[in-house]
């Protein structure tokens, strides 16, 4: 029986979230599948295309963190 791959499925592989067999597995459905990997294409230029984002507190944040654990 065929596996049918989902837009989640090729999320999660983007985001290298899947174990080394479905990776596997994806890899050759990919490589069998020119739509399916049409669309990971598609998917992987617009990740690529945001912008690396990094987050950090503000320093009062962290201060008043810092007291309310005393």
């Amino acid at each position: 029986m065929a596996q049918l791959y989902t837009k989640s499925n090729l999320i999660q592989f983007l985001y290298q979230e899947l174990d080394l067999f479905d990776k596997l597995e994806m890899e050759f459905a990919m490589d069998e599948d020119s739509t399916l990997m049409e669309y990971y294409a598609f998917l992987k230029e617009g990740y690529d295309t945001l912008p690396e984002v990094t987050f950090s507190p503000k320093k009062t944040t962290i201060n008043r963190i810092l007291e309310y654990s005393k």
